[in-house]
Order: structure tokens, then sequence, then C-alpha cells
């Protein structure tokens, strides 16, 4: 019976049972989760990658296309790890943070890769935001939980 004196629901067990059916939704998928770890683990390969064939043209090595194709993997691997960390419905606010601090890190130094190849020194810079991406996908990793999910049927 609800306060007017009629039958039905009142306004409170509404409430309630929509906060039950969101909290019932809410579930994390680990196994998205679980793909979320491979896929920081591929942009930690990309990125030594990156270094590796940074270094190389340096020395006068044709590794440009090299470290284009890896720069462009990554960052479908950092985009794909924003959708999989999304899709999981985690509730660590620091998961998804770093997950979209990643992909802001990861496209800017793709477009300063791009805008800046024929200017050498910015590769001081470069690097150095190289090495932070390095770090924080090292962190980012430590900070998923480790996950023996069951593989998608």
């Amino acid at each position: 019976m609800n306060r007017a004196g009629g039958g039905g629901k009142d306004r409170y067990t509404e409430k309630v049972g929509v906060v039950f059916h969101s909290m019932e939704e809410s579930v994390t998928n680990q196994n998205m989760l679980k793909y979320a770890r491979w896929m920081v683990i591929l942009v930690i390969i990309t990125t030594l990658s990156q270094a590796s064939t940074g270094l190389s043209s340096m020395y006068e090595y044709n590794t440009a296309p090299s470290h284009a194709w890896t720069a462009q993997i990554g960052l479908l691997a950092c985009l794909a790890l924003v959708v999989l960390v999304i899709m999981s419905k985690t509730d660590s606010s620091k998961v998804k943070g770093m997950s979209f601090g990643l992909l802001f890190v990861w496209v800017l130094q793709y477009g300063m890769g791009e805008m800046f190849a024929k200017m050498h020194w910015v590769s001081l810079i470069h690097a150095v935001i190289a090495m932070g991406i390095l770090l924080h996908t090292m962190a980012l990793l430590r900070a998923l939980p480790s996950v023996d999910a069951d593989p998608a049927v």
C-alpha cells in the first residue's frame, strides 16, 4: 500500500528495487580484466620495441617503418585496454584512471612522433615520455587484479 492509500509499491520500495537491480548489474567481469592484463603486457612489449627501433634509427638503420607500425599497434592496444576496462565494469577508479591516462599519453606521444618526425631534437622529449609510458604501464600491470578467470565460452 502506498502513502496515498492505494495499492501497489510506495516510492521507497521502488527506489530500493532500482538500487538492488543496479547492484546486480555491476558485477565485475573477470575475463575482461584478464584480457586487459594481456593488453597491458602488449603495451609494454610495443614500448620496448619502440625504444629499440627509435634508438637504432639514430645509428642510420632503416627502422622507421617498424617504429611507425609498433606505434600504431601500441595505440590500438591502449584503446583496447580502455574498452576492456570499461566492459569489465570494475569498481576500481584507479585502474580506470590509469587506463585512460595511458591512452592519453600514448596519443600525445604518437602525435609528437608524427608531427615532429624531422626535428631530431624532439626525440629528447619523445624518449622521456616513452620512459614515463613504460613506468606507467608497469604500475598499471601491478594495479590490475591478478585473475584466474575461465576462458570465454
